[in-house]
């Protein structure tokens, strides 16, 4: 087994441990989120909000960290700043990710992609529905998950 393929193990492994924890969370289920409940989410998972705007649009942009992390929250399919969908993502610099590393991630997680960009720097990214109705303990676990998956990757990568 190869190393990335032992660390794609190992971040499916933990990611599927958290899971129920965070699921059992009672929260109000809720189809769309604005500015606030973006911030709300971000704070519960004990990160600190760097940057807070709103597009023109009414697009709510919030930039957050996890002391070790930076990465960004956009609501998508906003009207009147109520948005229908969640995007979070994360860029890395300097990393030596291949085309074939993301081709694995992007087969292993179906609900992440990972995309290279210029040979050295990678774009992890997750996208949530809200419509039909989630929760915001569901959407901590989305951004934990893809927290944690983009972390083993990239230290994975770096080794």
């Amino acid at each position: 087994m190869t190393l990335i393929t032992r660390t794609l193990l190992a971040a499916t492994l933990v990611a599927a441990c958290a899971a129920p924890a965070l699921a059992q969370n009672t929260h109000p289920v809720i189809e769309r989120i604005d500015a606030q409940g973006m911030h709300a989410l971000v704070t519960g998972l004990g990160h600190e909000v760097t940057n807070e705007t709103v597009t023109e649009g009414g697009q709510p942009i919030l930039t957050a960290t996890s002391g070790n992390m930076n990465y960004m929250v956009t609501g998508t399919a906003c009207e009147n700043g109520q948005c229908q969908g969640l995007l979070t993502e994360l860029v890395f610099t300097n990393t030596p990710a291949t085309a074939e590393i993301a081709n694995q991630v992007n087969q292993t997680y179906a609900a992440i992609k990972l995309v290279v960009v210029d040979g050295d720097t990678v774009v992890f990214s997750r996208y949530d529905v809200l419509n039909g109705g989630t929760t915001l303990g569901a959407l901590s676990s989305s951004v934990d998950t893809l927290l944690d998956i983009a972390a083993s990757i990239v230290q994975t990568s770096n080794e």
